[in-house]
C-alpha cells in the first residue's frame, strides 16, 4: 500500500469509434502519478471521470504492483437532436453528451426538441430505428411537433410518417413496413407526402 503510483493505464469500450481519448482521461487524472497507493480513493476518482459527458461509467482499481487501471465505458448515441441554439447527442439511457472532435456518429437526427418532450418516447423510437433493419435505412429524422406528437421522415424523400404518442409502437411500425413495401411493389411511394399510423388497424396515407 505503500507504493508509489508511476503509471495510469485507461482502456476505453467499445473499442472503437472513440468520442473521448485516454489520454484526456489521463490528463485529469494524472495529479495521482507519484501518489502512494494507501492515500487515493479510487470511488473519488470514479466520481471524478463520471463527470465527464462521454463517459457512461468507469471502475477505477489498483493491482500488485505500480499502476493505476482505469477501465471507461462510453455513452452510446443514438440520436442527434438539434434545437435552435445547441447540437448534442442523445444516449441509449435517456443521457444527454456534447458532440466529439473526434468521432461523429450517424445517427437519426431529432428536431423539435424542448424542455416537454418525452425523453423516454424518443429513447424507444430511436433504438428500434438502431436496431431495426427496415428503419435504419430509412428512417433520417425524428420530428417533434407543437403538440409533441413524432413524425418520421424518410431518407431521400419528402414523406412524413406521423406516429403520434406513445402508444403501440411496434403495431404502428409494422402497418407501416406492410404500406411501404406494397407502395415499393407499386412504384408509387414517392407519391404520398404524409402516412399516419395514429389511427387502430389502419394506415392513412395522404398523396401529394
Amino acid at each position: 500500500n505503500s507504493r508509489i503510483i508511476n503509471k495510469i493505464h485507461v482502456k476505453i469500450t467499445p473499442n472503437s469509434s472513440y468520442f473521448i481519448s485516454a489520454d484526456s482521461i489521463q490528463n485529469s487524472i494524472n495529479k495521482y502519478i507519484l501518489t502512494s497507493k494507501d492515500s487515493i480513493s479510487l470511488s473519488r476518482i470514479e466520481q471524478e471521470i463520471d463527470k465527464n459527458t462521454y463517459v457512461e461509467k468507469s471502475q477505477v482499481y489498483m493491482k500488485i504492483g505500480q499502476e493505476l487501471n482505469v477501465n471507461i465505458k462510453q455513452k452510446e448515441p443514438i440520436a442527434r437532436v438539434i434545437t435552435s441554439d445547441s447540437i448534442f447527442y442523445l444516449d441509449k439511457n435517456s443521457n444527454f453528451m456534447s458532440l466529439s472532435k473526434l468521432h461523429s456518429e450517424d445517427v437519426p437526427i431529432i428536431f423539435g426538441f424542448n424542455q416537454f418532450s418525452d425523453l423516454d418516447y424518443l429513447t424507444k423510437i430511436s433504438l428500434m430505428i438502431r436496431d431495426d433493419k427496415f428503419l435504419n435505412q430509412n428512417i433520417t429524422q425524428i420530428i417533434i411537433n407543437d403538440n409533441q406528437h413524432i413524425n418520421l421522415k424518410l431518407g431521400g424523400l419528402n414523406t412524413f410518417i406521423q406516429l403520434g404518442h406513445n402508444n403501440k409502437l411496434e403495431k404502428k411500425i409494422q402497418n407501416l413496413k406492410a404500406f411501404y413495401n406494397r407502395a415499393v411493389r407499386k412504384n408509387d411511394i414517392e407519391k404520398y407526402k404524409e402516412v399516419n399510423l395514429q389511427f387502430e388497424n389502419q394506415v392513412v396515407a395522404v398523396k401529394k
